[in-house]
Parts: structure tokens; C-alpha cells; sequence
């Protein structure tokens, strides 16, 4: 089973997962950003770099066409009686002057005139000769390697009343262009070279890049790269970031003006990264020490709020075992962990003061005492089990209220049919005694019929007294038999409130129940209410084990009323037992007086007459004796549901 986190490791965990994750991605935008920017302002940088180097070449050139030009303003040069050897002695005077590797002057067909030994003796296979003829204007020539050294030549027409009659040509030392380049520098690899209308190489810091005469396009072929290169050869200023044979470079390039050339400056990218990397490095460091710096600062605050929390942990877990007793330590922390604190102690005091209240009545009630009320202390969803147990209380009260007045009416009628079972057993006693006394003088009934006759309506009286009397006893039974039906009716409702109660129990243990798994769906946040809910449940198990034993009493009450009420039935049958004698007995005391009128007539039957009323005596007498014991009977019962009501205190005094 996987070990589940502490809050303190919660807390380091996704904290440090959290400082980590920002920590990685503010790095990875730091250097991604640096690339960026790095790229940008070096893009930037050598743009500007290749447009004044650009210009610095073309100021260059220009310088060097200006000295074409005021050397082309030379009278000796332009007059026409000049010899040749006047002009060579200028042409030689100002190679002495000016870094020039040669002058010379030529014809329109492009032989050479005058000048120097080492110019070439025709030109008219030179690239900047067919340019001469086209523009008639000053030309650049490219650079070019001859005898041992890199050389550029500057040619311009000389004219004669403005038509062109011939061209001076100089040639100067490529190192005044060559300068320019050197100062162009982009870190250790960088290069900077001048192409021609071409894309071929024709100027280069490193001069020997320039005997190979490479072309762009075929030194570096692709098709974003031939989009860049005619940019280039089209006369724009830009810079890119380009692959040159695999390898990442920043390239920067601008026109040089007056020419058909563009310069170009180029720098490996890596070269510029290292510092970058070396920063990136440092950052990661620096990033690594925060983090470790941060985890200190976050163990030691997650310290402090798994120490805070620890209190409440501690404490729930010990008020799910049962124990409402102990105090809750209280967090001094001034954050939520001290308000949980407080208000778990707020809720055992509440939960302990609650199960003390509804053991203390339920107590009552399990002891017979009715009388109590239900302290008015519950708060919130508990007020449901007051009202609960003041339910319980109120009909227990008005129950046992309504058994102590049938107890009483049972008690008040069995003491009437005592009375009266013993009257008639006095009755039948003398009804036997004087019938005795009747066989005894039958000899004499002729002489005694007006004694006969007196004792006959004595007798007929006494029969109708005691069928009257029979008669109330029989109401009196019915209307305690009535009674003890209500009294078992009102027993059932009890048995049906009970179980309504219980079931309402029930319906709270699950309801607790399903607050304890939505509490659980809910997480750390849920525990408390978790806690709660099972104490809920464990209120609803103890109100629904006191119910049971509410339910024993009342049920031990219901037997008592049931063997009452077959008692009840018993003596009712044996009531109307005893109206049927009652009634015989008047058939026979009224025979007894047609009898005594028709002794006269039928003296003969009297004897067996008299055995006859003899033996309904005896049986009056049985009779009697049984409703006797019977009413003793119902009179202990009704004494026995005396003593148990008798034990039940309700509200508004003792039973009466």
C-alpha cells in the first residue's frame, strides 16, 4: 500500500514543483529571450557596421578618384605640344607623391601612350576598359594580382573640348582598400568581402580568399540564400541570420557607392553565443541556489503549518476514537490554522455538552422519570434531536397518563364486582340456608303457605336486586372492557410512534453515513464535517439502542394491558354467566310465587321443586364464589399496573 503524504511533504512537494517549474521556465525565456535579443542587436549592430564600412570604402574610392581627377587637370597632360616625355615626367613625379603602382596614359584604342614600364602596353582587354567607352566617366576597376602584388585601378577619360581623346589610367596599392577591411572586426572567425554585380568575391581581408574567385551562389547554395544574395547584388542594406555551409552566421551587407559592389560582413553565430552560454550557465546557477534557498524558507514555513495543523490532526484523530474529554490545543499562529483550532474546540464543547444533555435524558426516561424537560442547549441540525426526544417525552407523558385513568377505572370496577360477587355469594349462602330450611318444613307448607308466600316475595325481590345489580356489574365490565381496548389501542400507537422514532434513527445513521463519504469525496477540506457526521451517527446508534429500551418497557406495559384485557374478557363472560343466572334465578323465584298460589293445587310437586331450587342455589353459590376470585384477580392486576405507573414521574406532579 503507498504511504500517503504528510501536509508537510504536500506543501514541499507541490511548492518546490511549483518554484522548479517557474524556475525552469523563466530560464528557458531568459535564454531564449537572450538568443533574441542577442540576434536582434547584433543583426542591428552589423547592419550598421556594413553601412559605414560601406561608406568608408566609398570615401576611400572617392579619395582615390579625386586624385585621378586633379591629376587628369594637368596642363602637361591635356596640352597637345607637350611630349610624351614631359608627360612621363609628371605621371612619375606624382607616383612619388601618391601610393601609386603605376600611371600611364592611352590611346582611345587603348594602347598605351606614355607611363610607367610596368602598365600594361594595351587595355583594350580589361573589363573597366569596355565601361571607359560606355560612360565616358571615371571607372573603378575590380582588384586584380600582377607582379606580385594586389592592385586597383581607378581610369578616367581626358577630354579635349568635351570629346574624349584618351584615358589615364592609375593603379593603386590594394592596401588602401584592404585597410577598410582590416578594421571591419566581428570577433575572432569574422570576415568582411566585397562582391561584384556577379556575387563574385573581388575584395577580401584575407587576400588569399581573393585569388580563388569564388561566387556566393555557388559557395553557398540554397534558395533562401539566393534570395538574400540578390538582395545583395540589388543594392540594399540588410542583415541576416544564414546558414553558410551548414554552420549558423550573421550577415550584414550594404552597396558601396559609386561602385557595382556590395560589402558584406560575416560572423559565426556561436562565437557570440559563448559569453551567452557562459551567462546562461551562471543564470541556472544562480537559479539552483534559489531553489535551494527557497526549499530552507519553504521546509522551514511548512514546519510551521504542518506543526499548526498538527494540533487539530492530532485532536481529530483522537475525537474519532470517542474522546470528547481532552482540550484542544489552540494554534497561535494568527492564520487558519488557529481559527481551525478554535473552532474544533468550539465543536467538542458543543458535541460534549450535547451527548452529556441527551444522556442525561434519555437517563431520565430509561429510569421512568417523564417529567424532565429537554434542555434547550442544541444549535443548528441537533435541534432536529430535541424535538426528537421532546416528541418521545411528550407522548410517553400522555400515555402513561391515559393507562394511569384506565388503571384506575379498572381498579374502581373490580372493587364494585368484589362487592358484588360477595353480596351474591351472601345471597346464595342464605338462598341455601333457606331452602334447607324449606325441605325441612315442607311437611308444614300447608300450615306456613302465608310464611311461604312472604318468603317467596323475599325471595323474588332479592332475585330482581340482584339482577339489577348484576345488570350494573355487566355495564360497569363493558365499559371497562371498553376501556381496556382503548387503553391496548393507545398502546399500539405508542408502538408505532416508537417505531416511527427508531426509524427516523435509522434515516440519521444514514444520513451521517452519507455525509461521512461526501466528506470523504471532498478531501482535506471535508475531515472535519467527516467527524462530525460520524459523531451524528454515533448520537443515532445511542438514541436508537435507548429507543430499544423504551420499546422493552413499552412492550412489557403492552403484555401487562393484553393479559389485563383477556382478564377483562374473562371476567365480562363470567358477568354474563352470572346475568343468565340472575335471570333463571328471577324465572325461579316468579315459578316459586305461581307456585305458592297454586300450592294448593300442586303440594306434591313442591319437594322436587325445592330440590331443584336448591341445586340453582348451589350453583349461584359456585358462581359466586368464581366471580369473587375472578374480581380479586382483575383487582391485583390493576393494583400491578398501579405500581408500574405509580413509578413514572410526569409532568405536572405524581399520578393520582
Amino acid at each position: 500500500m503507498k504511504k500517503k503524504r504528510t501536509i508537510k511533504q504536500t506543501i514541499e512537494f507541490y511548492v518546490m514543483t511549483v518554484a522548479i517549474l517557474l524556475g525552469v521556465l523563466l530560464t528557458l525565456t531568459m535564454i531564449v529571450s537572450s538568443f533574441i535579443s542577442t540576434d536582434a542587436v547584433l543583426l542591428d549592430n552589423m547592419q550598421m557596421m556594413a553601412k559605414t564600412a560601406s561608406q568608408n570604402v566609398g570615401a576611400n574610392l572617392h579619395l582615390l578618384t579625386d586624385r585621378m581627377a586633379n591629376l587628369a587637370l594637368e596642363q602637361t597632360l591635356t596640352d597637345e605640344k607637350a611630349s610624351v616625355k614631359e608627360k612621363q615626367q609628371v605621371l612619375d613625379e606624382r607616383e612619388t607623391r601618391i601610393e601609386f603602382v603605376w600611371l600611364a596614359g592611352y590611346d582611345l584604342s587603348g594602347k598605351k601612350l606614355y607611363g610607367d614600364e610596368r602598365a600594361p602596353d594595351n587595355i583594350d582587354d580589361k573589363k573597366y576598359y569596355s565601361y571607359l567607352k560606355k560612360t565616358e566617366n571615371i571607372v573603378i576597376d575590380e582588384p586584380f594580382y600582377e607582379n606580385n602584388v594586389w592592385q586597383l585601378c581607378v581610369a578616367l577619360p581626358m577630354k579635349k573640348d568635351g570629346e574624349v581623346d584618351s584615358y589615364l589610367i592609375g593603379s593603386y596599392n590594394y592596401d588602401i582598400l584592404n585597410d577598410v577591411l582590416t578594421n571591419i572586426n566581428m570577433g575572432v572567425t569574422g570576415s568582411s568581402y566585397i562582391i561584384n554585380e556577379e556575387g563574385t568575391i573581388i575584395a577580401d581581408k584575407d587576400q588569399e580568399n581573393m585569388q580563388k574567385h569564388e561566387n556566393i551562389y555557388e559557395l553557398y547554395p540554397s534558395k533562401r540564400n539566393q534570395d538574400i544574395f540578390n538582395n545583395m547584388i540589388n543594392f540594399q542594406i540588410g542583415s541576416e541570420s544564414m546558414y553558410l555551409k551548414g554552420v549558423r552566421h550573421y550577415v550584414a551587407y550594404a552597396p558601396v557607392p559609386g561602385t557595382n559592389w556590395t560589402l558584406i560582413v560575416d560572423a559565426h553565430r556561436r562565437e557570440f553565443q559563448t559569453a551567452l552560454f557562459v551567462s546562461v550557465f551562471v543564470c541556472i546557477l544562480l537559479a539552483g541556489f534559489l531553489l535551494l534557498a527557497a526549499r530552507f524558507v519553504i521546509v522551514k514555513m511548512a514546519d510551521s503549518i504542518s506543526a499548526s495543523l498538527s494540533l487539530a490532526t492530532g485532536r481529530l484523530t483522537s475525537l474519532s476514537e470517542g474522546n470528547l474529554k481532552d482540550e484542544v490545543v489552540l494554534a497561535k499562529t494568527n492564520e487558519e490554522a488557529q481559527i481551525l483550532t478554535s473552532a474544533l474546540a468550539k465543536t467538542i464543547t458543543s458535541m460534549d455538552e450535547y451527548i452529556n444533555d441527551i444522556k442525561s435524558s434519555l437517563g431520565y426516561l430509561s429510569e421512568g422519570d417523564y417529567s424532565r424537560e429537554i434542555p434547550d442547549s442544541f444549535r443548528g441540525d441537533f435541534v432536529a434531536i430535541r424535538e426528537a426526544l421532546s416528541s418521545i417525552t411528550d407522548s410517553l407523558n400522555e400515555m402513561m397518563q391515559k393507562i394511569n385513568h384506565s388503571s384506575l377505572a379498572v381498579n374502581e370496577n373490580s372493587s364494585e364486582v368484589s362487592e358484588y360477587a360477595k353480596r351474591l355469594y351472601d345471597g346464595s349462602m342464605e338462598q341455601e340456608v333457606a331452602l334447607e330450611r324449606l325441605i325441612q318444613s315442607i311437611q308444614q307448607i300447608t300450615e306456613q303457605i302465608a310464611h311461604i308466600t312472604e318468603n317467596a316475595d323475599q325471595v323474588k325481590w332479592c332475585a330482581k336486586s340482584a339482577q339489577e345489580k348484576v345488570e350494573q356489574g355487566q355495564t360497569q365490565m363493558d365499559i371497562m372492557l371498553e376501556t381496556m381496548h382503548d387503553i391496548y389501542e393507545n398502546m399500539q400507537e405508542i408502538i408505532k410512534i416508537s417505531l416511527m422514532i427508531e426509524e427516523i434513527s435509522s434515516q440519521t445513521s444514514l444520513l451521517a453515513l452519507n455525509a461521512s463519504i461526501e466528506a470523504a469525496h471532498a478531501g482535506e477540506s471535508g475531515k472535519g464535517f467527516a467527524v462530525v457526521a460520524q459523531q451524528i451517527g454515533v448520537l443515532s446508534d445511542q438514541t436508537t439502542s435507548a429507543l430499544k429500551q423504551t420499546g422493552a418497557i413499552i412492550e412489557q406495559a403492552n403484555l401487562s394491558i393484553e393479559k389485563g384485557l383477556k382478564t377483562a374478557d374473562v371476567t365480562a363472560d363470567s358477568f354474563q354467566e352470572i346475568h343468565q343466572a340472575t335471570e333463571k334465578f328471577h324465572e325461579i323465584s316468579h315459578s316459586m310465587a305461581e307456585v305458592v298460589e297454586q300450592q294448593k293445587e300442586a303440594v306434591h310437586t313442591v319437594t322436587k321443586e325445592a330440590d331443584k331450587v336448591l341445586e340453582i342455589a348451589n350453583t349461584n353459590q359456585q358462581l359466586a364464589k368464581e366471580t369473587d376470585e375472578t374480581a380479586e384477580l382483575s383487582l391485583n392486576q390493576a393494583a400491578e399496573l398501579g405500581e408500574v405507573v405509580a413509578s413514572v414521574k410526569l409532568r405536572g406532579g405524581a399520578l393520582e
